[in-house]
C-alpha cells in the first residue's frame, strides 16, 4: 500500500470519528444541558408567562441532536400535565394543549423511534387532563384514541389497559369496561381497584 493511499485512509477515519463524536457526543451533550437550564428556569420561578415558558423550552425542542429528542419530549410532556393540572385559566389550558398538539404530530405521525410508546401514553395522559379540565368530549376521546393505539404498538401493556379502564369509567361506557377489566384481571388478577369498580357496574 503506498504512502498516499494509507495517508487517504487515515484522514479518512479520522473525519469519520469526528463527525462520530459530534453527533453522537457533543449534540446530545448541548441538547441536554439546555434542557437542565430550562428545568432551573423553570423551577426558580424565573418564567413569568407563557411566552417566556415556550421561549425557554423552544430552545430545547429545536435544538438538533441524533440522540435525546424523544427524551426530552416525554419529559417536556410531564411538565404540562403538571402544568395543566394546575391551571383553572382555560384559555391557558387550551393554549398549552395547542402547543402540545404540533409536539405531538411528528412524533405520532412517524410511528416509531426510541420510547415511542412512553411518549404515546403521555400524550394520552395529557388529553386526560386537558378532557377533565375542559370537560372535553373530543379530548377525552382523543385520549382514548392514543391509548387504544399505544396498546397496537405494545399490546397487553398494563398502563395502556389500565388508561383505558379509566377512561371508559369516566365516559360510563359499562360495556367497554367491562371488556378491558377482563383483560386486565385475565393477565393481572390481584387488581383489587378493577375487581371493586367492575362489582359497582
Amino acid at each position: 500500500m503506498d504512502d498516499s493511499l494509507k495517508k487517504f485512509i487515515a484522514i479518512s477515519a479520522t473525519i469519520i470519528i469526528l463527525i462520530a463524536m459530534y453527533l453522537g457526543a457533543y449534540l446530545p451533550l448541548k441538547k441536554s444541558q439546555r434542557y437542565i437550564g430550562a428545568i432551573l428556569a423553570f423551577q426558580s420561578n424565573k418564567i413569568r408567562s407563557l411566552q417566556d415558558f415556550n421561549a425557554t423550552f423552544d430552545s430545547v425542542l429545536n435544538f438538533y441532536s441524533p440522540i435525546g429528542q424523544d427524551e426530552t419530549i416525554s419529559y417536556y410532556f410531564g411538565i404540562l400535565a403538571n402544568m395543566i393540572s394546575r391551571q383553572d385559566n382555560k384559555e391557558m389550558i387550551l393554549a398549552l394543549t395547542e402547543r402540545a398538539e404540533d409536539l405531538m404530530e411528528p412524533v405520532i405521525k412517524a410511528g416509531k423511534g426510541f420510547g415511542y410508546s412512553q411518549n404515546l401514553y403521555n400524550f394520552a395522559v395529557f388529553y386526560k387532563i386537558a378532557a377533565l379540565k375542559l370537560e372535553s368530549d373530543v379530548y377525552l376521546q382523543k385520549s382514548i384514541d392514543l391509548f387504544n393505539e399505544g396498546l397496537k404498538n405494545s399490546p397487553g401493556r398494563y398502563i395502556f389497559l389500565e388508561g383505558l379502564f379509566d377512561l371508559y369509567r369516566i365516559k360510563g361506557d359499562t360495556a367497554k369496561m367491562k371488556e378491558i377489566g377482563g383483560t386486565i384481571l385475565k393477565h393481572w388478577p390481584d387488581k383489587e381497584n378493577v375487581k371493586q369498580a367492575l362489582e359497582t357496574l
